[in-house]
């Protein structure tokens, strides 16, 4: 591209030196376009015409020149007229006209100008002088070559004139020619371009334009690509680039350049040059030049040159290191895994000089990237692909390791702790060495908590065989003061790793741990301080005290035993109302009410799985400690944990405690701590005290409770403390009897509220444990006990008690008529079965009949109206006919004999039957009362009437009425017989027995086989048959004592054939159990009989005893048979209307 106009020129030449034109044409058709310049305008140039005239109209022809084409040889007599104008002797507006009237012509008239171009160039090199006016000699040069693209007939002379330029005019604009000049003419600057390059790198050094540097790259580069670098201008071209580089907006040219001569066979040449620049002790002091070379040896290969990064390190300049490190960085992130270990040993030597540096310098960024260097070589080494020394490594990071972040220090640590083992020498030193720098020296609670847990490793694992040494050495002293350390975290760990370690020592180094502990235990909690790390320790000593239990020596069980009680009594003399705080006192509390104690006096806990396991080697009495230290070493002495101390702090709480959930723990677990005996009294705890308090709690305790639930009230106190009072009751006899009076008053006072149930079975206690106390107050209690509703909930309770006192008869024994009337008017209300269950209502005749029986004589004639009229209004009026339209549900709740009414059509006999004997309940009960009332006042058999009684009251269930008349009947005449013969002292007495004993069973069997739906014929037989027994019997009576047994036994299986054939006979319409009593009555007739006679006995009372034997066996078989009549009438109901039983 750049030789093409020189060869045309050069052709040209030829042909004008030979004549021949070689483009006619083109002049023949210039010619009408031709300027001429005239006589005129050369003479107005002539020296004559003064010197401003001449440059006016040189500055015309100057626009002519551009504009249009002289004609042949006119240039030259322009230039011949104002050649003088350019010596030095003219003023500078001459010769500044006449180079532009030069540059002007050159550009007009370049084309016609051929060897002029050549005459030009010399008087641009040859002007004088030559360091004047270089601007607008330097424009005519351009002009002249195109900018320095085209040098047709300046080509010998060309290098000459560059040199002697860049001597007096190194310009920019001449740069920008010299770029165009080695582009395009590279080949006639070859001899020079050494020299030029020189002088160009010296511009680069010394000048601070922009754009001189700027342009002179320009050259260089130009060079570079467009010719070759000499060889002895390669040292001063690379420290041109490694010095220009440190100038930011020429860094990407610079290392643009450097690549291509790196890319040139000057590349190794270029490296090596610059690794002599970085260990080369005279360049030390430049620091740009050094930290240029970094830049370009470490851009390209830096693993060949880390020696002389080394070397250069000895230059403690901030900008050489940083570079350095930026080297490094980039040579490990892009080739770290595949490094060998002698790279590794010099880039450890560097970054050991590096951080050596940063000590000194003490520049920020420079740290920075360090660490992040150092970061990387870590993160390589995670992923292990560092293949150096681990341990030359990890010692420069403890050497900074307190500017390090956690992760580096952590991954230091864990590195450290390889060592920590017994197969490494000095390794308990190790271990000391990295808790005095990494714990006691360290501030960062992450660290200082990852080395407490290879200290918990190294016990866990080294416990068996260094534990004692391991302690002495490294835990005691580097732990003994974590009490007063701020970090909360690190106070937590460390406790604990000193729990885990106690909890296994059995040496006297144990002591030690646990005064370490009890000092965190007894630390004083503030707002900037939690108190996490206490209840770490407390739980710790809950579970120290649990292992301890079982092991020996047991004097550590009895220390730690002292610790939890001494801190539960810290927290009420301190007044702790944290959270945390009330969470401690809930686990000790919970943990010292699980004690437990056995006939040995040993002490055990219940386990969370409900295990309970007593130790061997420590008792609660001191006494058994004393009879066991007799007859055993002093190494297995057993310990004495007196439950004293808990029961005092437990007392504390009941009258200190501001938390519910602690308060309420506390009474929900004491009474099962109560109920063993041994645990409180071997030991001096106050039973009265603990009344006392719990008494008082009722009335005070909601005024200093803070954290309670929604809804919390009195009661809840009440519900919770009644439990606990039921169970003192059984240490009556350590309790004085103003506070057993207190103690009564109080649950007392409970029967208005919603713990009433609770009370009522705590009295019922009291009246068994208590009765001097009970005995004066029980005719006021039981008067408070009738403002009691009778509800489902209170039944059983209040019908228990009731039950409870009637057989305690010394404490009622001074009962008047209204402590009797109170008695009953508690216990009807549960007669109603409508509203209670079938013990209830049971259990509520059972009591109406036992106080009846228990109450005087005089008292029961005025109580059988009270009574009955109580039984009507409860138990009889649910059953009348008027109540038919009740529901359904009350009907099956009130009498399971009770037929639904879509089986009257089918059973209307029965169904009657049934109503008669649910009406005949109350009447038959009416009518025992009223016959006792009649033979009490008549004063006859009164042991007897009492037997009848309770008998006809058992008996009198669901039973038709005429059954009831029939028994009614026999038992009133069985009582006349038996008063006519033991009243009487004729020998006719036991002919009227026989007498009135078959008036008796006549009267039984008629109306019985009427009831039973039997024919009058069978009726009449069976009357006929007892009628002629009993005759048969009265003249047996008269006759020898054996032969009259012969016939009572006789007599006993004529009844006994009798009473089953009337069975069988029966069998269709009623059950067997009214054939198996007729059966029970005749058998005790006979055997009492019988034993009067053989044993010469009193009739009478042989037959109190046969009737009192009938009775009971009359009551179980009819209460049978109305079961099953009931289960008969249920299966009816529920088998479809089609199937018939």
């Amino acid at each position: 591209m750049n030789k093409q106009p020189s060869k045309e020129s050069l052709k040209d030449k030829v042909h004008i030196w030979f004549g021949i034109s070689s483009t006619p044409s083109k002049q023949t058709e210039s010619k009408p376009s031709e300027f001429i310049i005239t006589l005129d305008i050369l003479k107005e140039l002539h020296p004559d015409c003064g010197l401003s005239n001449r440059i006016r109209v040189a500055n015309h022809v100057s626009d002519l020149a551009k504009a249009k084409k002289f004609e042949e040889h006119a240039v030259e007599a322009v230039w011949k007229a104002v050649e003088d104008m350019l010596t030095p002797e003219q003023p500078p507006e001459a010769r500044h006209a006449v180079l532009l009237l030069l540059r002007a012509v050159i550009q007009g008239q370049g084309e016609r100008l051929g060897p002029l171009r050549a005459f030009f160039f010399k008087v641009i090199r040859d002007y004088q002088p030559s360091n004047e006016d270089l601007s607008d000699r330097l424009e005519v040069f351009k002009a002249l070559t195109e900018n320095g693209k085209d040098i047709t007939y300046l080509e010998e002379d060309i290098a000459g004139f560059v040199l002697l330029w860049m001597d007096i005019g190194l310009t920019a604009d001449f740069l920008h020619v010299l770029v165009n000049l080695v582009k395009f003419n590279s080949c006639y600057l070859d001899q020079n371009v050494s020299v030029m390059v020189q002088k160009i790198c010296l511009l680069c050094n010394r000048t601070t334009a922009s754009t001189d540097i700027e342009m002179a790259l320009q050259v260089l580069d130009a060079v570079v690509c467009y010719n070759c670098l000499p060889s002895d201008s390669l040292t001063v071209f690379i420290i041109t680039l490694c010095r220009t580089v440190n100038v930011k907006e020429f860094c990407e040219s610079c290392w643009k350049l450097m690549r291509k001569v790196l890319g040139t066979h000057l590349g190794h040449s270029a490296i090596y040059t610059m690794c002599r620049i970085m260990e080369e002790r005279a360049y030390m002091e430049d620091s740009p030049l050094l930290r240029g070379a970094v830049f370009f040896v470490g851009m390209n290969t830096p693993t060949l040159v880390l020696p002389s990064f080394y070397k250069a390190m000895w230059c403690a300049n901030e900008m050489v290191s940083y570079e350095i490190v930026l080297s490094i960085t980039r040579l490990i992130k892009k080739y770290g895994k595949e490094l060998q270990v002698v790279t590794w040993d010099i880039l450890l030597g560097i970054i050991e000089r590096l951080l050596q540096q940063i000590q000194s310098i003490g520049s920020a960024e420079l740290k920075s990237i360090v660490f992040e260097l150092l970061t990387t070589v870590e993160e390589l080494y995670e992923q292990n692909g560092f293949h150096g020394s681990s341990d030359k490594f990890f010692s420069l990071v403890e050497k900074c390791a307190d500017k390090r972040p956690d992760a580096s220090v952590l991954t230091l640590i864990s590195y450290r702790a390889q060592s920590i083992q017994p197969a490494k020498d000095g390794w308990i030193q190790n271990l000391h060495r990295l808790m005095e720098k990494f714990f006691r020296n360290e501030s960062r609670g992450v660290i200082r908590i990852k080395v407490l847990h290879i200290l918990s490793f190294v016990l866990s694992t080294n416990r068996q065989l260094y534990e004692e040494e391991l302690i002495e050495v490294v835990v005691v002293p580097q732990l003994s003061g974590i009490a007063e350390d701020r970090d909360l975290a690190v106070r937590r760990q460390a406790t604990q790793l000193l729990v885990d370690l106690a909890e296994s020592c059995s040496t006297h180094h144990f002591t030690s741990l646990l005064d370490i502990i009890q000092r965190v235990s007894e630390r004083d909690p503030t707002a900037e301080s939690p108190m996490e790390d206490v209840r770490t320790a407390i739980r710790g000593l809950l579970e120290i005290l649990q292992s301890k239990l079982y092991s020996l020596p047991a004097s550590h069980a009895s220390r730690v035993y002292e610790l939890l009680i001494g801190h539960l009594q810290l927290h009420y003399k301190s007044k702790y109302s944290s959270a945390v705080a009330c969470s401690i006192r809930l686990q000790v509390f919970d943990f010292l009410l699980m004690m437990r104690t056995d006939s040995l006096h040993r002490l055990g806990f219940l386990s969370k799985d409900g295990v309970l396991r007593f130790s061997p080697y420590c008792h609660c009495d001191m006494g058994w400690v004393h009879l066991h230290t007799l007859s055993t070493l002093n190494s297995d002495l057993p310990a004495c944990l007196p439950y004293s101390p808990a029961f005092n702090v437990l007392l504390q709480c009941l009258k200190m405690e501001t938390d519910w959930k602690v308060l309420k723990l506390v009474l929900d677990k004491m009474p099962w701590t109560l109920q063993y005996k041994v645990l409180l009294l071997s030991s001096p705890c106050s039973i009265d005290q603990l009344c006392s308090t719990l008494c008082s709690m009722v009335h005070t305790v909601t005024e200093r409770l803070k954290k309670t639930p929604d809804g919390f009230s009195r009661t809840d106190v009440q519900l919770a403390v009644v439990p606990v009072l039921t169970a003192i009751t059984s240490y009556h006899n350590y309790l004085e009897q103003a506070r057993q009076r207190e103690l009564v008053q109080c649950l007392e006072a409970g029967l208005i509220y919603r713990c009433a149930k609770q009370c009522v079975v705590a009295l019922t206690m009291c009246t068994v444990e208590m009765p001097d106390i009970m005995i004066k107050l029980l005719p006021a209690l039981i008067v408070k006990l009738t403002h009691i509703s009778a509800t489902v909930a209170m039944a059983s309770p209040m019908l228990e008690f009731l039950s409870t006192l009637v057989r305690l008869p010394h404490l009622y024994a001074y009962f008047v008529a209204e402590q009797y009337v109170s008695v009953f008017a508690i216990s009807l209300p549960y007669t109603n079965p409508s509203k209670f269950n079938q013990y209830i209502v049971s259990l509520a005749h059972h009591v109406i009949s036992m106080w009846f029986i228990r109450c005087r004589l005089t008292f029961r004639k005025d109580f059988v109206q009270y009574i009955t009229k109580g039984l009507r209004s409860n138990a009889l009026m649910p059953f009348d006919d008027t109540q038919d339209t009740q529901s359904s549900f009350r009907a099956r709740s009130t009498s399971l004999n009770e037929r639904p009414k879509r089986y009257t059509h089918t059973h209307t006999h029965t169904h009657d039957t049934q109503r008669g004997g649910e009406r005949g309940d109350g009447s038959f009960l009416f009518l025992t009362l009223s016959l006792c009332r009649v033979i009490d006042e008549v004063s006859l058999f009164s042991p007897l009437s009492l037997s009848l009684s309770l008998s006809l009251l058992s008996s009198s269930l669901s039973v038709s009425l005429s059954l009831s008349v029939s028994l009614s009947s026999l038992f009133l005449s069985l009582c006349l017989s038996v008063s006519l013969s033991s009243l009487s002292s004729l020998p006719l007495s036991s002919l009227c027995l026989s007498l009135c004993l078959s008036l008796c069973l006549s009267l039984f069997s008629l109306p019985l086989s009427l009831s039973l739906s039997v024919s009058l014929s069978l009726s009449v037989s069976l009357s006929s048959l007892f009628l002629s027994l009993c005759l048969s019997l009265c003249l047996c009576l008269s006759l020898f004592s054996f032969l009259s047994l012969c016939l009572s036994l006789s007599l006993c299986l004529s009844l006994f054939s009798s009473s089953l054939s009337v069975s069988l006979s029966l069998c269709l319409s009623v059950s067997v159990s009214v054939s198996l009593s007729l059966l029970s009555l005749s058998l005790s007739l006979c055997l009492s009989v019988s034993v009067s006679l053989s044993l010469s006995l009193p009739l009478s009372l042989s037959l109190s005893l046969s009737l009192c034997l009938s009775l009971i066996i009359w009551s179980f078989l009819i209460r049978a048979a109305v079961s099953l009549q009931s289960i008969k009438e249920m299966l009816r109901e529920i088998i479809p209307n089609k199937i018939t039983l």
